[in-house]
Order: C-alpha cells, then sequence, then structure tokens
C-alpha cells in the first residue's frame, strides 16, 4: 500500500513536471514566432496606415460643387462680406478672423486649379466666372456696407491689408497646397479651418471696397504710419493670394494624379508663369517691411549711443512711412534730462539714413517729463489719505 502511494506521488510529480515543461514550451515558442514574424516584416505595422489619396473620380467629384455658382455661395459670401467689413471697421481681429471662416471664396479656386492641371475647359470657366462674381460682390457690398455707416476713419486693421509683400504669397502657397491635401485625404478634413484662417481672400476684398468708398475723405488713426488709403495694394494682395493658393493646388493635383501627363506638365508651367507675373509688385513690399523692422531695432540702440546710455530717455511711439524716395520716420519720446537738441537729431539722421541706404526725414517728438510725488502719508479718522487729523480741523 505503501508502494502504490509512492507510486502514485512519483506518477502525478512526473506529469506535473509535464505539463510544466509545455507551458514553458508553448511560451517560448509563441514569443520566437512573434519575433521571426516580426523580423519578416518590419514594415508592416506603419505601412497599412499611410492614407492614400481618393480615387480621381471621387476627387472630381468631390471639387466639382466648388465650381457651381450657387445660392449658398453667394449667401456665404454676402454674410461673410458684411462680417469682414464690419471688423475693419471696427478694428476687430477676432470678428475678420470669424469672417474667414465664413467665405467659401477657396473652393472656386480650388476648383479652378483642378481644372487646369486636368485641362477642363468647362470647370475652369465656371471656377473663373463664380471666383471674379463672388469678388465683385464682395467689393460692392463692402462699398455699400461703409457708406452707410459713415465711418470715416481708418486703424491698423485696414492699413494692414495694404501692405502686400513677398511673406504674404509665401502663406498663400503653404496654406493652397495643405488645403488641395486636404481635399484628397478626407481624414485630414479637420484642418480645413485653420487654413481659411491662413489665408485671407475676402478681408482684402473688403478694404478695396472701404477704400473706394472713402477715397481721401478717411482719416488715418493715431500712431498708424501711412498717409492715404488705396484700393490698389489691397486689390493687389488679393490677387496675389488667389495665384499662390491656385499655383500650390496645381503642384498637388498634379503630383498625385496627373504627373505621367504632358499635358499635366504644361499646365503646371503656366501656373508657375502667373505666379511670376505677381512677384514684382511683392518685392517692394518685402523691402519696406526689412526696413521698417530695422528702424525699429536700430532708432534706440543708435540713440543711446549719441547721447549715452545713462539718458533718461523713453520712446514711446515710433512709426516708419515710405514717400516716393525716402523714408519718414516720426520719433515720439519722453525727455526727462532734457538732452534732445538739434545737433542729437541731425545726427541721428545721418546714421539712419546711412543704415537704410537711402534718404530719411526724422521728424522727433519732444515731451518733457515732469513727476510730482504726495507729500503727506498720513489718514485722518475718516479715512481719507494725505490729510493729518489736525490740518482736517
Amino acid at each position: 500500500m505503501t508502494y502504490r502511494r509512492r507510486g502514485t506521488q512519483v506518477c502525478s510529480d512526473g506529469i506535473a513536471a509535464s505539463a510544466l515543461d509545455q507551458q514553458r514550451y508553448r511560451a517560448n515558442f509563441t514569443l520566437d514566432h512573434f519575433m521571426a514574424e516580426l523580423e519578416k516584416k518590419p514594415h508592416a505595422d506603419w505601412r497599412r496606415y499611410i492614407e492614400k489619396p481618393l480615387p480621381l473620380a471621387e476627387a472630381h467629384d468631390l471639387i466639382i460643387p466648388g465650381s457651381v455658382p450657387s445660392l449658398s455661395f453667394y449667401l456665404m459670401m454676402t454674410a461673410s462680406t458684411v462680417i469682414a467689413t464690419l471688423g475693419l471697421l471696427a478694428d476687430s481681429a477676432a470678428v475678420i478672423i470669424g469672417a474667414m471662416l465664413v467665405a467659401p471664396l477657396m473652393a472656386p479656386i480650388i476648383s479652378l486649379a483642378f481644372g487646369v492641371v486636368s485641362w477642363d475647359g468647362h470647370l475652369m470657366l465656371r471656377s473663373v466666372l463664380i471666383a471674379i462674381s463672388g469678388s465683385l460682390l464682395c467689393i460692392v457690398i463692402a462699398y455699400l456696407t461703409t457708406h452707410a455707416i459713415g465711418y470715416q476713419m481708418a486703424g491698423p486693421e485696414i492699413v494692414a491689408r495694404m501692405r502686400p509683400s513677398m511673406l504674404d504669397l509665401d502663406v498663400a502657397i503653404a496654406a493652397g497646397a495643405a488645403a488641395a491635401y486636404t481635399l484628397t485625404r478626407p481624414s485630414t478634413s479637420a484642418t480645413l479651418a485653420g487654413i481659411a484662417i491662413a489665408v485671407a481672400l475676402v478681408p482684402p476684398l473688403c478694404t478695396v471696397g472701404i477704400a473706394l468708398a472713402l477715397d481721401n475723405e478717411a482719416s488715418i488713426e493715431v500712431g498708424v504710419a501711412w498717409d492715404y488709403l488705396s484700393a490698389k495694394r489691397p486689390f493687389i494682395l488679393f490677387l496675389t493670394n488667389l495665384v499662390g493658393i491656385a499655383f500650390a493646388a496645381t503642384v498637388v493635383f498634379f503630383l498625385q494624379y496627373f504627373r505621367k501627363q504632358p499635358r499635366a506638365i504644361a499646365a503646371l508651367a503656366a501656373a508657375f508663369v502667373s505666379l511670376l507675373i505677381v512677384v514684382p509688385s511683392l518685392t517692394h513690399g518685402l523691402e519696406e517691411l526689412l526696413v521698417r523692422n530695422m528702424v525699429q531695432r536700430s532708432l534706440i540702440s543708435e540713440s543711446h549711443e549719441i547721447i549715452g546710455t545713462d539718458a533718461e530717455l523713453r520712446f514711446t511711439s515710433i512709426t516708419t512711412r515710405f514717400d516716393e524716395d525716402s523714408i519718414v520716420i516720426r520719433v515720439d519720446v519722453v525727455d526727462g534730462a532734457e538732452v534732445i537738441t538739434q545737433e542729437f537729431a541731425d545726427a541721428l539722421q545721418r546714421r539712419m539714413g546711412e543704415l537704410a541706404e537711402r534718404p530719411v526725414q526724422l521728424e522727433i517728438g519732444v515731451m518733457p517729463e515732469l513727476i510730482l510725488r504726495s507729500q503727506g502719508t498720513d489718514l485722518d479718522v475718516s479715512g481719507s489719505p494725505g490729510v493729518s487729523g489736525d490740518s482736517a480741523r
């Protein structure tokens, strides 16, 4: 009996050991098999997540509505124009951003780019007509709204649309590429709102209408470096954005769908030529931007080099505007130590002219500083500051 118990114990121990060995073997086999499969397909885990563009037919059907002159398009154009015009007149950046989100003007520009690269004449014609009609509607509504309100003041938001430069073209190209890519990748559609904010189409057109309505009767807000309103420069800014968006979208559509078609290469070349046409009108704006930045950085440091760093000067405003052949710099200074003299103004004018490499007209507004400090610090019974109890009686 004892022998049987011992045999049973030995048998059960052997079975348990065998089961444990099998579990270890299975675990090792599963891990080894997983590692082997992972080594065989090192790229299989991430390549399947690469999103491919929509098929050409689906992309075409998605872009076509942008070239249709529907009632919804003109209603949204009207709403965005009114919002942008009021925002420009009120000098409210938040309201202007809201108008950018409402404006549907980018859709016909994208459809125009698709029509150019695909050599679809009907699509190009419809896109051009709806873009032109929407732009004219925007200018007219902005003109009438400005006249109806009777506002006669141009603030920084209006003046900012009168300084187109190469930086605006760069923004338009990046936004156009992002918009075209988003239309062919549905998973990135959430970025369309940011793209609409990045590149402004309706605000420059509204500025054209405002400038035509105000003409030379408008006043420029104090501290804004501009002499007159012009409808030409904001219209150049609009054309810059339009051409930049269309060119970038043409490139994206070409790379994704039409890179093997010779006619598409010709269309891409035509789009590039249109881009070059607007560049000369922007180089002057970029030069002005760089000169204005140089003035802001250098004027204070040059002033301290002339009169010394210990002088009690406080610059309250620096504005720069450009005449035909010179730069006009206006500086307002609080001069507590009365160190600003005509000799200082002449020396600073010469130095700024050397840095800008062009004639400079310098205007310095000097404000003397008088500081009055209170003497009394006691409080009376009623709590009136600066009055003692004896003096109150």
